[in-house]
């Protein structure tokens, strides 16, 4: 129970602190174009791209040493297929036409009776595609889940899925919050502010992919793999030397 504690904390933390990603501004976009009932999917999309990374982490963490992990994710052509993915959801984005079923006038409110709304299945495979073709959230979690397992305490596996459970609920039931809270802006928005807003957010979005090819090349990119495994080894020294005091003299 204080492992699921822990981990809704986490999930709390994530959601507040380091979610401000593609998928996010996706996830807001989807909400204010779409509302609340049609943009929700998105964020079950996100959520079992999420799940199903984090159980395919954890089969394999027993089996794949730390710095391997981290050195996969950092593969330039792992993030170039990502960005590649990132970048054409923000072109999509950008020129995303609202389509009505009556005429309408830029300066009119938005109103979802009137619009062709997409099919939710595939707002929630766009969440789905999104978030898991993002070379960075398997980053992140990898490096997650490491701390967890490399750390001070050596958990078991039922620890660690309730631990990871209560991060996934967590934030899932955050970025439902967040959907919502985005759905209530739409009596104050018109539709060239959703034109505008669009673009915005494609620009963001293929503001990441360029990013991400950037990171992974010349200096930026061997000093940040340095870092994280300068940082996974020390994790995984203090956690060796910590069995060694458990199985010590006087000890059982």
């Amino acid at each position: 129970m204080v492992v699921f504690l822990f981990g809704i904390v986490g999930g709390i933390a994530l959601s507040l602190f380091f979610s401000f990603g593609p998928a996010f501004f996706s996830q807001l976009q989807a909400s204010i174009h779409y509302g609340f009932r049609n943009a929700v999917p998105f964020a079950y999309g996100v959520s079992t791209s999420d799940v199903l990374i984090v159980a395919l982490l954890l089969l394999i963490s027993d089996h794949i040493p730390p710095d391997d992990l981290v050195e996969l994710f950092n593969n330039r052509w792992i993030i170039y297929v990502g960005a590649a993915v990132v970048a054409s959801f923000g072109f999509y984005t950008m020129f995303l036409k609202t389509r009505h079923a009556t005429e309408t006038k830029d300066t009119d409110r938005i109103n979802y009776h009137n619009m062709q709304l997409p099919s939710r299945s595939s707002v929630y495979l766009r969440g789905v595609a999104l978030n898991f073709f993002n070379p960075v959230i398997w980053l992140y979690w990898a490096t997650l889940i490491t701390i967890f397992i490399c750390g001070e305490e050596q958990f078991s596996i039922v620890e660690r899925c309730t631990f990871f459970a209560g991060v996934l609920i967590t934030t899932l039931s955050m970025d439902i919050l967040k959907c919502k809270l985005a759905s209530l802006l739409q009596r104050l928005i018109t539709f060239r502010f959703l034109k505008i807003f669009n673009k915005i957010v494609g620009i963001i979005l293929i503001g990441f992919a360029v990013f991400m090819v950037v990171s992974t090349s010349g200096y930026y990119n061997n000093d940040n793999n340095e870092k994280s495994k300068k940082m996974i080894q020390e994790i995984s020294h203090m956690s060796h030397n910590r069995q060694r005091q458990g199985n010590g003299p006087g000890r059982n």
